[in-house]
This record gives structure tokens, C-alpha cells and sequence, in this order.
């Protein structure tokens, strides 16, 4: 990749990032607390939604444990098959990504201790950010779903072009379902899906930024 395109990506990178800033300000001032309210009122007023939407299992290490091992297992497979395409470079990136992206979450909740829109419900006077405190309930900035969900997508759609209009209606319901269920507020949902693209670009610079080759199979 030349000078020219590191340049090019960085300045875009950052432009979005200046982008970004006043709307994620502009939810956590003036959205996020309506949105979640409506979300109480009118949708966990109807008890059957309430007693479904409160129940979901949190099974995203479990996606990612499995995601990893799959696409690990799978790109070692076509290597010693001689296959190097954008299936094989595919796997690659996700088997690396994936718990990047999972660790990342991890060390970002720590780092804001954003109090998570479900115990804020319940403790309204904890609203906000609790900036390295590690405390309960305090996990919910940024999304981790989105980050490690559309850091999956943001892979299958650069190397898989037609994937995209699928990609993109399932990273949007899955960020719509996040919200409807009060599982995060609008603004973790927002950044987490913004983090989930960048670490997928990182991880790709880092890893595959020469096409594969004969030569080049190491993870």
C-alpha cells in the first residue's frame, strides 16, 4: 500500500471521527434518554415482548470463540491445499479479528464505564460516565455486539462485494434490536458499529495489506 493511500485512509478516518464526535454528543445529551424511556413505555409495556426481550442470552464470546477456531481451522486447511483467494484471505482477517475486536470491547467499557441502559432504569442518578472505575453495571459504552458484529460484516464486505446489501440490513437490525430492547442506549450502538469498521481496517492493514502468496501463508 503506497504513502499516498496511508495518507488517504488516515485523513478519512479522521474526517468521520470529527463527524462522529457531535452526534455521539448529541445522543448522549438529547436522545439516548428519550429513546430508552419511549423503549420502556411502549414496547416493555406489552408483556410478553418485556418477558422475551429481557431474556435474550449474551452469547457473543461463545460467536466469538467459535468464529475464531472456525476460520482459523478453515484458513489452515486452504493454505496446505495451495488456495490462496478471498476466501482464503477471509479467514485470515476474521480469525485475527474476531477477538481483537472482543478485546477491544473489553478494554473501551473499562476505560468510559458508561452506565448500561437497562441499570440506569433502575439507578437513574448513575447516568453518564464513570471513566476507569470498573464499577456494576457501568459496561455499556461502547456496544460490544457492534464491535465485534460489524468488525465480522466490515470483513465479509470488502472481500465479498455482493454480501454487502446483507451486510448492511443485518448490522442495521441488529443495532435497531440492541436499542428496542434496552439492551444499549443509541449513542453505544453508534460507536460500537463505527469501532467494530475500524478495527476490522486496522487488523486488515496489519495483516493483509500484500495479496497472499505461496510464500506469505504465516499466520
Amino acid at each position: 500500500m503506497s504513502n499516498r493511500s496511508n495518507r488517504m485512509n488516515l485523513i478519512a478516518w479522521s474526517s468521520s471521527a470529527l463527524l462522529l464526535a457531535p452526534l455521539l454528543m448529541l445522543c448522549v445529551r438529547r436522545l439516548d434518554i428519550p429513546v430508552a424511556y419511549f423503549v420502556r413505555d411502549h414496547l416493555f409495556g406489552n408483556v410478553h415482548y418485556s418477558r422475551l426481550a429481557s431474556n435474550i442470552p449474551d452469547l457473543l464470546l461463545f460467536v466469538v470463540l467459535i468464529t475464531t477456531v472456525v476460520s482459523l481451522s478453515l484458513y489452515l486447511l486452504r493454505t496446505r491445499k495451495g488456495l490462496y483467494d478471498a476466501t482464503t484471505r477471509l479467514e485470515k482477517l476474521v480469525a485475527w479479528a474476531a477477538p481483537v475486536s472482543y478485546l477491544a470491547k473489553i478494554a473501551l467499557k473499562f476505560v468510559f464505564g458508561r452506565v448500561n441502559t437497562r441499570f440506569w432504569l433502575q439507578e437513574p442518578g448513575l447516568y453518564g460516565f464513570h471513566w476507569f472505575q470498573g464499577r456494576q453495571g457501568c459496561e455499556g459504552f461502547p456496544s460490544g455486539h457492534m464491535i465485534v458484529i460489524v468488525t465480522l460484516l466490515a470483513a465479509l464486505w470488502r472481500f465479498f462485494p455482493k454480501s454487502r446489501p446483507y451486510c448492511l440490513l443485518l448490522g442495521l437490525s441488529l443495532g435497531a434490536a440492541l436499542v428496542a430492547t434496552n439492551y444499549h442506549f443509541l449513542s453505544d450502538v453508534i460507536a460500537g458499529a463505527y469501532l467494530g469498521a475500524l478495527v476490522e481496517a486496522v487488523v486488515f492493514r496489519l495483516l493483509l495489506r500484500e495479496p497472499l502468496n505461496p510464500g506469505n501463508n504465516a499466520l
